[in-house]
């Protein structure tokens, strides 16, 4: 697992929770903030604890990354709806416990970063350290605070520790909670300059271009809805070009690589250029505060037991959110596939769209894939616990780091926010079109495209389908499985992998040779294959403003999908009642029903109105702070 905070959130817990001692006595047998903070370690252990409350379960160890970004037109549960879902399904009030979560977690944080900050100059110590830990606690205190906004709209702005007594203090509007951000932010990067991944050789911290990234989204919130300060586009633009001209950071060639590697406990310091760094238990300990990143919004698995021994291939998933057909059908095909559902052209379909779910046999002791073929069924396959090692697929430790800003998104922010300054002008294209270079697996040369049947032979079985072999052409990686009918033919070649998409290749310079292997009794069934064209897939000038941002729109969806940026994309274009009403609306005459779509799914969208596009604020504060009002609807 990577940086561990745990024990550090706790001890900073109780150093913020402190309050006045019996008599104004001074404790002397524990610490608190008039007896710490005197050394740098002691700093460092309180920014540790900032950082362990990121990947808390209410955090983005479940609620941020499920609980109310699950219902849109990119996935929908498939849970039965009951208390503790009602969050999944628009149907929570201002007393649900995960609503109180999204606004008591983050508080917790800006709290513990304000007693850093306050505190930030009592050791004697290298001022550059000193620098970097303020700089940090700013931009996680700011990041916070873009937590709280951006689901409840108005919130109060606190600065330093509140005293006891300080219970009712007003909300700030949207616009000043963003001009907050931005200045713990700009003084983020000042202090952080010369901090960066490629450094430190890891990246569940925060550097330099995380700050400058994390601006670059918070101006594009701010130009949206509903503050709509359209000037704050600009912004957008100077700091992914920040990022981008930094050459620290670079789109990994191959897209599934990058969840791969989260599983797998590797950084990828060029893609992701901030994670929140998993906080679960030591190796073989289970422990639900490891999180469940892959397990909600997964693929759906059981753990096989055979005579007490855990299958190591198996894992524990419960896949409780569905991709839709909308999603599935958004990635661009290739129009002469055969298969029932066509091949795409897009490598990021077949990872993002999982057509399969993991069943255990516990008679037999067989665990095996059971295809999803409808769209609606799918599982969301980004994050697959299958890759994690096996203590942890086996005993439930997982610690799957969280991406908060991949490089894709700082490209398509730039491509967005450009457009909304310039129009649709060269620097906009060039940026999108990197990410669907990407897409396409053809950022350094071609890969296979397609393969047609030509013959489908005779005498094969479904159940024990012929081994493919594609070879030749310049190329090497390429990998496919064949789909076979109840007649015994060869109906079509399912690719399993287009070839290799390093720098390093090779690449296909020409068709590669399609072999598939004989059957006992009957006739050898024959294929071609195709390459691609790597210039063919690129976004082409002649798009107005308008259909450049709609040509966004799609791409975020298709990149980003299961990564908890849709719902707020859809708030901040300012028509996300219209949008998921329109969505319902394509739902219904796209197949969703009790047998082939996700009905439960649909279910909890058809109610969606104005109060949706923010959470209530909690009971429990509105109880607590008089000078607080309750969002419309509510």
């Amino acid at each position: 697992m990577k940086n561990k905070y745990i024990l550090a959130f706790l001890f900073v817990m109780a150093l913020s929770s402190s309050c006045k001692k019996f008599l104004d006595t001074e404790p002397t047998d524990f610490y608190s903030p008039s007896n710490y903070y005197e050394t740098a370690d002691q700093l460092q252990v309180a920014l540790n604890g900032i950082y362990s409350n990121m990947m808390y379960e209410r955090m983005y160890g479940q609620v941020l990354n499920f609980n109310f970004v699950s219902a849109t037109d990119e996935m929908l549960p498939n849970r039965p709806v009951n208390g503790e879902a009602r969050g999944l399904y628009y149907s929570y009030d201002a007393g649900h416990a995960y609503v109180a979560d999204v606004w008591r977690w983050p508080y917790l944080g800006i709290n513990n970063a304000n007693v850093l900050i306050d505190n930030i100059n009592k050791p004697t110590m290298d001022e550059k350290q000193r620098g970097y830990i303020k700089g940090q606690a700013l931009f996680l205190r700011a990041y916070n605070y873009f937590i709280l906004t951006t689901n409840f709209g108005a919130v109060p702005v606190i600065l330093h520790s509140p005293g006891i007594a300080e219970t009712n203090i007003p909300a700030s509007p949207q616009s000043a909670v963003y001009a907050q951000i931005v200045t713990d932010l700009k003084e983020a990067e000042t202090l952080l300059q010369g901090r960066t991944a490629t450094s430190l050789g890891y990246n569940d911290q925060v550097t330099i271009t995380a700050v400058q990234a994390m601006l670059a989204r918070v101006y594009l919130y701010w130009a949206g809805y509903p503050t709509n300060d359209a000037t704050k586009y600009a912004d957008a633009v100077l700091y992914a070009d920040k990022v981008i001209s930094s050459g620290l950071h670079g789109l990994n060639p191959d897209y599934k690589q990058v969840f791969i590697n989260l599983c797998q406990d590797k950084y990828d310091v060029k893609e992701d250029i901030l994670e929140w760094g998993s906080a679960g238990a030591a190796a073989g300990v289970t422990n639900k505060t490891g999180n469940d990143i892959g397990n909600f919004v997964g693929i759906q698995s059981a753990i096989l037991t055979v005579n007490g021994t855990f299958d190591p291939a198996s894992y524990s998933a419960v896949g409780w959110v569905q991709t839709t057909k909308k999603l599935f059908d958004s990635y661009e095909v290739e129009p002469t596939s055969t298969l029932v559902n066509k091949a795409s052209l897009d490598t990021r379909r077949d990872w993002n769209c999982a057509d399969f779910i993991w069943t255990v046999n516990t008679t037999t002791g067989v665990r095996s894939k059971t295809e999803k073929p409808s769209p609606w069924q799918m599982m969301c396959g980004k994050f697959r616990r299958e890759y994690c090692p096996e203590a942890s697929r086996n005993l439930g430790s997982y610690n799957i780091n969280w991406p908060v800003i991949r490089y894709s998104d700082v490209l398509l922010m730039k491509a967005e926010a450009e457009n909304q300054v310039n129009g649709p002008t060269a620097a906009a294209y060039d940026a999108i079109n990197q990410v669907r270079k990407r897409a396409y697996g053809t950022m350094y040369g071609n890969i296979v495209k397609n393969i047609t049947v030509v013959n489908g032979g005779s005498g094969y079985s479904a159940a024990n389908p012929p081994v493919v072999t594609i070879s030749g052409g310049g190329g090497s990686g390429a990998t496919g499985v064949a789909v076979v009918s109840t007649g015994g033919v060869v109906t079509g070649i399912k690719l399993t992998s287009r070839g290799n998409l390093t720098a390093a290749g090779p690449y296909f310079t020409s068709a590669p040779t399609v072999s598939i292997a004989a059957p006992t009794t009957g006739v050898t069934a024959t294929a071609t294959a195709s390459i691609t064209n790597g210039s063919e897939y690129l976004l082409t000038p002649g798009l107005n403003k308008a259909d450049f941002q709609l040509a966004i729109r799609d791409e975020r969806m298709r990149e980003l999908c299961f990564e908890a940026y849709r719902k707020a994309d859809l708030i901040r274009w300012g028509n996300f009642v219209g949008d998921m009403q329109n969505f319902a609306n394509y739902a219904v005459a796209n197949g969703v029903s009790a047998t082939t779509g996700n009905a439960v799914g649909y279910s909890g969208i058809t109610g969606i109105t104005q109060r949706h596009v923010l959470l209530p604020k909690p009971t429990y504060e509105l109880n607590l702070n008089k000078d607080l009002t309750q969002n419309p609807g509510y």
